[in-house]
C-alpha cells in the first residue's frame, strides 16, 4: 500500500510540473506572429536574396524573393536584421508590426573591409602600406588549373606570364612590380605550392608590395603573397559543390608544310644560288603529290588533337555555432593534354580541414589541416622534343614504313618518329607525383581585466615527398627495302633503362606573441611582439639500372652499370628565427602610423653576420575626415581621401649557400653530365673524384633592399568613382658577385661570391574602380595598369676601353633591359633598288631586308647597333632573352540584373619583344620542314625563272625568297617582334535559380554558368600566342583556350 501511495504521489507531481511546463510556454507560442514584408532600394526596386533573420536566433529567418517579398513567423517582440551584399545592414523591431517595407541603402564606400596584412588583419581604410587584396569571388571567376593564372590581370603591380598550359607544368614567371619570385604565406605559414592550391578553399589574397611586407624579414625581399583559407560561418551550415566540365583548344596551331610546300621551300633556297640557280625537287616529283599518286603525312594531325577534356570538383562543408566554426572541403581536378593517346594528363586531389573554437571564455584555439596529391603523367621524351620532331618530320615521309605498323619509320630529318614518341607502349613514360602535408596549430588567451591584451602561440608542420619514374624504353625505326621486300632497323633511346627519384622535404615553425589593441578617446594603438623559430630539412636518392627484359621495376635491371645517387645539393639544412614587432597608430582615424621591424638570424652566414635588422614605417592621412572637407558642402562628393607613404628594409638569404665554409666537394659533380660523379679507374674500380670548392668567403651576408612608397586612395560620389596610384622605388646592395673580371686570370682558384652589385627597380601603378547601381541592374569596372623597371647601380666588371665602349656595354645608371639591335629601314622592292643601293651586294633580291645605317657612315656593322627594344638578359643569345613585359594592365567587367550576372576579363602588356630561333624563325632548319607561316614569303610569279634576272617579276610576301639563305639578323627589328596584346582572358556569364523555385527540393542555391579562357586575342606576333616564350628554342608545348560548363550548388 505504501509503494502504492508512493507511486501516486509521483504521478500526481508529474501531472503538476507538465501543466506549470504548458502555462509557460503557452504565452510564447500565443505571442509568435506572421510578418510579411518587402525589401526595396533607394530606387524603389525590389531587392533579391535579401536575408532577413531574428536577431539573437539566426535558423529563423528567410530570404526576399524575385518581387523582394518575404514572410516570417516569429515572437511578436523580436528584432530583425536586414542584410544583403553591396548594402548596409539594417536592425528593425517589429513592436507589433505584422506588414514591414525596408528600404536598403547601398554601401559603396566599403570602407569597413578588413584586409590581411602580416601578422594580422587591418581595415582598408587605415592601411598605410601598399596592400592590394582580392577576395574568393574575384579569383573564382577565372577558371584555371592553377591559382597563379587566376590572378592574371587583377591585382595591380602583380605580373604573370603562363608559358605553357601543359598538364602539370608549373613554370610561371609570377612576381610582385618585376622583383623576383615572392613570398608565399598561406595561413600565418612561409609555404611554396600557391599553384597547387584548390582555388575555392582561397578565402582571400593579399599582396604586400613596400614596406609592410619588412616585417617577413628573411625572403620577403621581393614582397609576399598572403593567403587566406576559408573558415566556417557560425549558425550556417551549408553543403557546396562547386563543379565545371571543359574542354581545352590549342591557343596557336603551328602545321608543318605538306610535302609540296616543302619541295617549293626547298626549290627558293637552291634558287638563290647566284652561280648555278635551280630546283633541288623536279616538277615530276612535286606532281606525284599534287595528283594524289603519292600521300603527303599530316604529321600534325597524327600526333595532336584538336581538344583535350578538363574537369574540377569541390565540396566543401562548413558551418558552426556559438562556440565552433568548422570548414571541410575535398576538391578533384583533371586536365589531359593535345598528344593522341592518354600518356600526357594530370590529376590532383586536395583535402582541407579548418577547425576553430572557443574552449573557454578567454581561451580560442584553432586546427588548419591540409593535404595534396598530384600525379602527372607524360611520354619519355619531354613535350618540346616531341614538338620539335613533329616540326622537323619531314611530309614524303610514311608514318610507318611501307605504311605497316608498327614498323616507325626512320625520319630523315628528325633525330626520332614523333609518333613512336606519344607511343608509351614503344618509347615509355615519365610519372612524376607529390604528396604534401601542411598543418598548424594555434592558440589565442585574452588576458582578463587587460581590454585588448591577448597572448598567442603556433606551431607548424609540413612536409612534402616527391616520387619520380623515367621509364625509357629502346626501340627501333624502319626503312621498307622494296626490292627485297624487307625492313632495316635502327635502334634509338637504347639501352632501356628505368629511372627512381624521390625527393622529401619537411619544416617546422613555432611562433610566441603578444599583442594589444585598444582605444583611448580618440586614440586607437595596436602593437605585437612575436618571437619566431623555423628549421627546414630536404634530402633526396635516385636509382638507375638498364634492362635486358622491359619489365619497369629496379629489382628486374641489370646489375652491370647500375647508379645509386643523391643531389648534394638537394641535401639541405637550415634554420632561422627572428624577432618581431610591429606598433599602429590612428588619431580620430585621421592620422595613421605604423612602424615594424624584425631582427632575423640565418644560419646560412658566418656568425659574425648572421643577424640582420630589418626595419618599415609608414604614415598616412586621411584628408577626407578633415573638417575642410567632412563640412564643406561644396566637396561632399569625396568619400574617402588619403595619402600615404613607406619606407623599408628587407634582407635575403636565399642565394647564400653557406660560402662561408671552407672544405671540398665530394663527390664531385661540377661539369659531369647529368650530375653524375667524375673519377677514375684504379686497380678496375672507379674511384670518385673530390672538387675543390671556391675559396671561402668569411664576410658574405645578407644582400638588402630599400623600398621607398608613395600612394594616394581616392572614393568620390559613395564609390562611384574609385583611384589608386602609387609610385615606388627598391634599391637592392650586396648582390652576390665574384671578381672574375677584375683580378689576373692566374689568382689559382675560384673566386667566392661577395657581396659587390646593386641595382634599382622603379615604377608606377593606377587604378581605376567605379561601381553603380540601377534599378536591378548592378554593374563594377575595375581597370589597372603598371609600369616596372630596372637599372644597374654598380656591378663587378673590366673598366671600358673607350667612351663607345662604356656607352654600349656598361649600363650603370641606365636601364638594364635594353636590346640593341639593327634597326628595319625596309625591304628590297626592285633590282633598280638593288642596284642604287650602297648597302646591296650581288646576292640581294626584291624581298631582302635593308637594315638602318644608324651612324650614317655607309656601312652596316656592330656600330649601327642601338636600342631597338626592352627584354631581360640583353646580353645572352636569343633563348635566354625571356619576353616578360615590363607594362601590365588588366580590366574588369561584371554586372547582374535579376539572377543572370556576367564577368569579363580583358588583360594584356605592352613593352615586350621577343625573337624565337630554330623552327620558328629558319624554315627547313636542318632539313626539315617549314611551318605553314612561312609558304607566306616573296617569291617570283615563274617559279622556274632566275630570280637574278632583273625581268623577273615578284609577287610580294611578309619573309624573304628562299628563307633559310636569307634569314634576318637575330638581333634585328626584322627578327624581333613586339609582343604586345590584349586579350580577353576570362569570360562567364551565369544565372542564378530563385530561391523559392528550389526550396521544395532541398536546395538553397544553385547557379550554373559556362565560362571561356583565352577566348580571342589581339597581337602582333606571328604565327604563336605573345605569351609564348624563347624558352626551349621555341618548342614549348603551347598555352590553351578554354570553354567550361560549371555549378555551384548549396545544400
Amino acid at each position: 500500500m505504501k509503494q502504492m501511495k508512493n507511486n501516486s504521489n509521483l504521478k500526481n507531481a508529474w501531472f503538476c510540473m507538465m501543466a506549470m511546463l504548458l502555462f509557460a510556454v503557452f504565452p510564447v507560442f500565443s505571442q509568435n506572429t506572421t510578418v510579411k514584408g518587402k525589401v526595396v532600394d533607394e530606387l524603389g526596386e525590389p531587392v533579391i536574396g535579401v536575408n532577413v533573420t531574428v536577431v539573437g536566433n539566426r535558423s529563423l529567418g528567410a530570404i526576399t524573393d524575385l518581387d523582394g517579398n518575404f514572410t516570417l513567423t516569429v515572437p511578436a517582440s523580436s528584432t530583425l536584421e536586414v542584410s544583403f551584399i553591396g548594402y548596409k545592414s539594417q536592425t528593425i523591431k517589429l513592436s507589433g508590426r505584422t506588414s514591414l517595407e525596408i528600404i536598403l541603402k547601398e554601401d559603396a564606400e566599403q570602407l569597413d573591409e578588413v584586409v590581411v596584412v602580416g601578422y594580422g588583419t587591418q581595415k582598408k581604410v587605415n592601411l598605410t602600406g601598399a596592400v592590394s587584396a582580392i577576395t574568393s569571388e574575384g579569383l573564382v571567376a577565372t577558371k584555371n588549373q592553377n591559382a597563379q593564372n587566376m590572378l592574371t590581370g587583377k591585382v595591380p603591380g602583380v605580373r604573370v606570364v603562363q608559358k605553357t598550359s601543359e598538364p602539370g607544368e608549373f613554370n610561371n614567371q609570377f612576381d610582385i612590380r618585376g622583383f623576383g619570385a615572392p613570398l608565399i604565406v598561406v595561413d600565418g605559414v612561409p609555404r611554396g605550392d600557391m599553384q597547387r592550391m584548390d582555388p575555392n578553399e582561397i578565402e582571400s589574397i593579399s599582396v604586400l608590395k613596400d614596406a609592410s611586407a619588412a616585417i617577413y624579414g628573411v625572403r620577403a625581399a621581393n614582397g609576399v603573397v598572403l593567403i587566406t583559407t576559408k573558415k566556417g560561418e557560425k549558425n550556417k551550415t551549408k553543403i557546396d559543390y562547386n563543379m565545371y566540365y571543359g574542354i581545352q583548344r590549342p591557343s596557336e596551331i603551328l602545321k608543318p608544310v605538306d610535302a609540296v610546300g616543302r619541295m617549293t621551300l626547298f626549290n627558293d633556297v637552291q634558287m638563290r644560288d647566284v652561280v648555278n640557280p635551280s630546283w633541288k625537287y623536279s616538277q615530276e616529283q612535286i606532281d606525284e603529290f599534287l595528283t594524289g599518286k603519292r600521300q603527303s603525312t599530316d604529321w600534325y594531325d597524327a600526333i595532336m588533337s584538336n581538344s583535350a577534356p578538363q574537369q574540377s570538383h569541390n565540396v566543401a562543408i562548413s558551418g558552426g555555432g556559438e562556440k565552433v566554426d568548422y570548414y571541410v572541403s575535398f576538391a578533384y581536378m583533371n586536365q589531359g593534354g593535345f598528344f593522341k593517346g592518354d600518356a600526357l594528363d594530370y590529376s590532383r586531389y586536395n583535402v582541407r580541414s579548418n577547425v576553430n573554437a572557443q574552449l573557454t571564455k578567454n581561451l580560442k584555439v584553432s586546427v588548419k589541416l591540409s593535404g595534396m596529391i598530384d600525379d602527372r603523367e607524360g611520354n619519355s621524351k619531354d613535350s618540346w622534343e616531341i614538338f620539335k620532331n613533329l616540326w622537323r618530320s619531314a611530309p614524303d615521309d610514311p608514318l610507318y614504313a611501307n605504311n605497316t605498323y608498327p614498323y616507325y619509320q626512320k625520319p630523315q630529318s628528325a633525330d626520332d618518329n614523333p609518333l613512336a614518341l606519344i607511343d608509351t607502349d614503344a618509347t615509355g613514360y615519365k610519372k612524376r607525383g607529390n604528396k604534401i602535408f601542411q598543418s598548424s596549430f594555434e592558440g589565442e588567451y585574452t588576458v582578463p581585466g587587460v581590454k585588448g591584451l591577448k597572448l598567442r602561440g603556433m606551431f607548424s608542420y609540413d612536409t612534402k615527398e616527391n616520387d619520380e619514374t623515367y621509364w625509357t624504353k629502346e626501340y627501333k625505326l624502319y626503312t621498307y627495302n622494296e626490292a627485297a621486300d624487307s625492313y632495316n632497323e635502327a635502334t634509338r633511346l637504347g639501352p632501356t633503362q628505368l629511372k627512381r627519384v624521390h625527393n622529401s622535404s619537411w619544416s617546422t615553425l613555432w611562433q610566441a606573441s603578444v599583442s594589444y589593441d585598444n582605444t583611448f578617446a580618440n586614440h586607437h594603438v595596436s602593437g605585437l611582439l612575436l618571437y619566431e623559430e623555423g628549421h627546414n630539412v630536404g634530402d633526396n636518392l635516385w636509382a638507375q639500372r638498364n634492362f635486358s627484359i622491359p619489365l619497369p621495376y629496379l629489382f628486374a635491371g641489370d646489375s652491370d652499370q647500375q647508379i645509386g645517387m643523391a643531389d648534394a645539393n638537394g641535401l639541405t639544412e637550415s634554420a632561422s628565427k627572428g624577432l618581431v614587432g610591429k606598433f599602429n597608430y590612428d588619431y580620430k582615424g585621421r592620422y595613421l602610423a605604423e612602424f615594424s621591424f624584425r631582427y632575423d638570424g640565418s644560419s646560412k652566414f658566418p656568425k659574425d653576420n648572421r643577424w640582420g635588422f630589418f626595419p618599415g614605417a609608414s604614415v598616412g592621412w586621411r584628408v577626407s575626415e578633415e573638417a575642410f572637407i567632412k563640412d564643406n558642402d561644396n566637396l561632399k562628393f569625396i568619400t574617402n581621401l588619403k595619402l600615404r607613404a613607406s619606407y623599408g628594409k628587407m634582407g635575403d638569404d636565399g642565394a647564400a649557400d653557406y660560402q662561408f665554409l671552407s672544405g671540398y666537394n665530394y663527390p664531385n659533380t661540377s661539369g659531369a653530365y647529368d650530375k653524375y660523379p667524375t673519377g677514375y679507374m684504379f686497380g678496375g674500380a672507379y674511384l670518385n673524384a673530390l672538387g675543390f670548392r671556391a675559396v671561402a668567403n668569411p664576410n658574405i651576408t645578407w644582400y638588402t633592399v630599400k623600398t621607398l612608397n608613395v600612394g594616394i586612395d581616392a572614393d568620390f560620389w559613395n564609390g562611384l568613382l574609385g583611384v589608386t596610384f602609387e609610385i615606388f622605388q627598391r634599391d637592392r646592395d650586396g648582390l652576390l658577385a665574384d671578381r672574375l673580371v677584375s683580378l689576373p686570370g692566374t689568382f689559382g682558384s675560384t673566386m667566392p661570391q661577395e657581396n659587390l652589385n646593386s641595382d634599382r627597380t622603379k615604377g608606377i601603378e593606377l587604378e581605376l574602380r567605379h561601381s553603380n547601381r540601377i534599378g536591378n541592374f548592378q554593374y563594377n569596372v575595375n581597370g589597372q595598369v603598371s609600369l616596372t623597371r630596372g637599372m644597374r647601380r654598380y656591378y663587378e666588371t673590366d673598366p671600358a676601353g673607350n667612351s663607345y665602349d662604356y656607352w654600349r656595354n656598361r649600363n650603370l645608371y641606365r636601364y638594364n633591359d635594353i636590346w640593341f639591335g639593327y634597326g628595319a629601314a625596309g625591304r628590297y622592292t626592285s633590282y633598280e633598288q638593288i642596284a642604287n643601293s650602297i648597302y646591296a651586294d650581288g646576292s640581294k633580291l626584291p624581298g631582302d631586308y635593308i637594315y638602318e645605317d644608324w651612324n650614317q657612315d655607309g656601312v652596316i656593322d656592330d656600330k649601327d647597333m642601338h636600342p631597338i627594344a626592352t627584354t631581360t638578359n640583353p646580353g645572352e643569345s636569343w633563348e635566354k632573352k625571356n619576353n616578360y613585359p615590363l607594362m601590365n594592365f588588366g580590366l574588369s567587367l561584371g554586372a547582374s540584373w535579376k539572377g543572370f550576372d556576367l564577368n569579363l576579363l580583358f588583360q594584356g602588356s605592352a613593352m615586350s619583344y621577343v625573337a624565337y630561333g630554330e623552327q620558328l624563325t629558319s624554315p627547313l632548319a636542318f632539313d626539315g620542314n617549314a611551318l605553314d607561316m612561312f609558304m607566306d614569303r616573296w617569291h617570283p610569279v615563274n617559279p622556274t625563272q632566275n630570280p637574278y634576272d632583273p625581268s623577273c617579276e615578284w609577287i610580294s610576301g611578309y619573309y624573304s625568297f628562299g628563307g633559310a639563305k636569307a634569314l634576318p639578323n637575330e638581333n634585328s627589328e626584322f627578327m624581333i617582334q613586339k609582343g604586345d596584346y590584349l586579350r580577353l582572358k576570362s569570360a562567364e556569364i551565369g544565372y542564378t535559380f530563385p530561391k523559392n523555385w528550389l526550396s521544395t527540393v532541398g536546395v538553397k542555391n544553385l547557379r550554373v554558368y559556362f565560362n571561356a579562357y583565352n577566348l580571342f586575342t589581339i597581337t602582333g606576333v606571328r604565327g604563336v600566342d605573345p605569351e609564348k616564350p624563347a624558352d626551349l628554342y621555341g618548342y614549348m608545348y603551347p598555352l590553351n583556350k578554354t570553354f567550361n560548363f560549371g555549378a555551384n550548388i548549396t545544400f
